[in-house]
């Protein structure tokens, strides 16, 4: 999805759901209350980022892995507009990235479905054994929970100025995964000014499939996490 982001970066918080964004920080406030180290795997824009690095205790930091160079300028811009923010931005893959203290805990939002079954297991290989015990994994629900076409709908977004911004979603089936198409559009004085598309693989997966890798991992659930949520803390 590199390629893709070269497209939707400039997008991306402008059409960002505000409940959606606004129930996953605070789903994250209520799990991280006792994380000092936090690893977030695509941190994006920074959108969760912000409020992870404002719940840490003195001494804590986050590490913003985030492999794609435009989502990691619109990450860099926003922190370092706060004072002195406790986050090392790592420019690699969830894969190849190195921290050097225990971890509390690792955040994986809207991520996962760029992971295929078999980075999924390599994934929790690598970042749960990083955590201490009692560490925890939080990651979104996925949606859809198996491959479905998905048929075209309208996601609302921010109004800048004199331009208003959408998202038009859909996918189709392939094989056993998804083709998401996005397109992105602008809109002025009642027409639309501009319009980008981009398509890209998802690999869905399960509440149910989430539950069984982790624990293979070595992981138990946290019973009844927030809504949106699942999370589970290595044993």
């Amino acid at each position: 999805m590199s390629d893709g982001y070269a497209v939707n970066a400039q997008y991306y918080d402008l059409i960002f759901p505000a409940a959606l964004r606004d129930s996953m920080r605070a789903a994250l406030r209520a799990l991280l209350a006792d994380a000092a180290v936090v690893v977030e795997i695509g941190a994006g824009t920074g959108q969760f980022t912000e409020t992870i690095a404002a719940g840490l205790p003195e001494g804590g930091e986050v590490f913003a892995v985030e492999p794609a160079a435009v989502m990691r300028a619109a990450l860099a811009t926003r922190l370092a507009a706060l004072p002195d923010p406790p986050v090392t931005i790592l420019p690699a893959d969830a894969l190849g990235a190195e921290v050097d203290r225990e971890v509390d805990a690792v955040v994986a939002l809207h991520v996962l479905t760029h992971f295929s079954p078999a980075d999924r297991a390599a994934l929790w290989a690598r970042w749960v054994p990083a955590l201490r015990p009692g560490g925890i994994v939080v990651v979104d629900v996925q949606a859809p929970q198996e491959p479905v076409a998905v048929p075209p709908a309208v996601i609302p977004g921010r109004t800048l100025g004199r331009r208003r911004y959408d998202t038009v979603a859909e996918a189709t089936v392939d094989g056993d995964h998804l083709i998401w198409t996005m397109t992105y559009r602008v809109h002025e004085n009642g027409r639309t000014v501009s319009a980008e598309s981009v398509s890209f693989p998802s690999f869905v997966v399960s509440d149910a499939t989430l539950h069984a890798e982790l624990a293979a991992a070595g992981c138990a659930p946290v019973a009844d996490p927030p809504a949106g949520v699942l999370a589970w803390r290595r044993l």
